[in-house]
């Protein structure tokens, strides 16, 4: 076990352990870059302000591999003291947006086990208030397509 800023550790350890391609990983982690509750699947890219993927990145030696983040940025602009922040419980309302976001994010990761990452990520990576129709809504819509 290691702690959050040096999740490289752990993941090259276990890269020696089980050999596996980095695509078959996924790293599922807070971001303080989304907003609270959000969830974004991207299928590589860089550590962000992320220490702990700045870690991993530089443990295995690349940044292709998929991650799945989760919002914690709280409303309106960033906090002053970002350590604290992350470190105290979220209450309430907070709480209960968190909650769902952890929700979908569990969501998304079962879909990536069982579909692909592409489609995973045409279904979880839409804003909330997208014009966009989820899957579902899409079968139901009286829209008419043009042939």
């Amino acid at each position: 076990m290691t702690y959050m800023n040096e999740s490289g550790q752990a993941v090259a350890k276990l890269r020696r352990m089980f050999e596996f391609d980095l695509s078959h990983l996924l790293v599922i982690y807070d971001d303080i870059d989304l907003p609270l509750g959000g969830v974004r699947l991207r299928e590589r890219g860089s550590a962000g302000s992320h220490k702990g993927m700045r870690s991993i990145i530089q443990h295995v030696g690349s940044q292709e591999f998929p991650r799945l983040r989760i919002g914690i940025r709280p409303a309106g602009n960033r906090t002053a003291d970002l350590v604290r922040y992350v470190l105290t419980p979220l209450r309430s309302k907070p709480f209960a947006v968190l909650q769902e976001g952890v929700a979908q994010a569990a969501d998304a990761a079962e879909s990536v086990l069982q579909n692909d990452i592409h489609s995973t990520m045409n279904r979880f990576n839409r804003r909330k208030h997208s014009l966009l129709l989820h899957e579902e809504e899409a079968k139901s819509s009286t829209r008419r397509t043009h042939d």
